[in-house]
């Protein structure tokens, strides 16, 4: 059986503006910024749009899920 040895805390903002996003979770290959908005507006990519500023909801990807239970029960705070 696999014991805890370390817990991380991590705070993650909820929103980073999209170009922002872009530049830290992909290297090399980068989709294009217009790409990853059509992203977002399509919902591949969990996020909102804010008076017209693209933004990707960081803990969702983090998380791979926006499953609210799921969520809650891997807080990240």
């Amino acid at each position: 059986m696999a014991k805890v040895l370390a817990q991380v805390t991590v705070k993650l903002p909820r929103l980073m503006e999209a170009g922002e996003y872009r530049k830290l979770r992909y290297v090399g290959g980068k989709p294009s910024l217009q790409q990853l908005k059509k992203w977002i507006e399509e919902g591949e990519v969990i996020g909102e749009v804010k008076g017209g500023m693209y933004f990707v909801d960081v803990q969702a990807a983090v998380m791979g899920s926006n499953d609210p239970l799921l969520a809650k029960m891997m807080e990240v705070s």
